[in-house]
């Protein structure tokens, strides 16, 4: 092979590169955006703002429902421990026997057969 016809294969080699490169260059769409597409996207993205927004705030109301729910619950409580801890002894014992007195069918009638084989 002589020079002439190396520089003749390498010229062609490129040449051919370079077409290939073109192809892929040419062969591309460019999609042209114009401002109908722009105002589009523009008012979905809008819209979509506006219904997260409703979607926050209907969740706040929630939130801030359940808190005073928790806080009335809360001072309830509070009340009934207060009431609870400020009792005297005696009252303690007249509240549990009236809950004995009125529960003894349940609590006595219960099947306690296989615990009292075992000991």
């Amino acid at each position: 092979m002589t020079r002439k016809e190396s520089i003749i294969g390498v010229l062609l080699f490129i040449g051919l590169v370079m077409l290939i490169i073109l192809q892929f260059y040419t062969a591309r769409e460019v999609k042209v955006v114009t401002n109908e597409d722009l105002e589009k996207s523009i008012e979905l993205l809008t819209n979509k703002i506006d219904s997260i927004s409703k979607i926050r705030d209907s969740l706040i109301i929630v939130t801030d429902t359940n808190r005073v729910k928790i806080i009335t619950l809360e001072k309830r409580y509070e009340t009934i421990r207060d009431s609870i801890i400020s009792q005297s002894v005696d009252s303690d014992c007249v509240t549990f026997a009236k809950y004995i007195s009125k529960y003894n069918s349940r609590l006595s009638n219960s099947d306690n057969t296989l615990s009292a084989q075992d000991n």
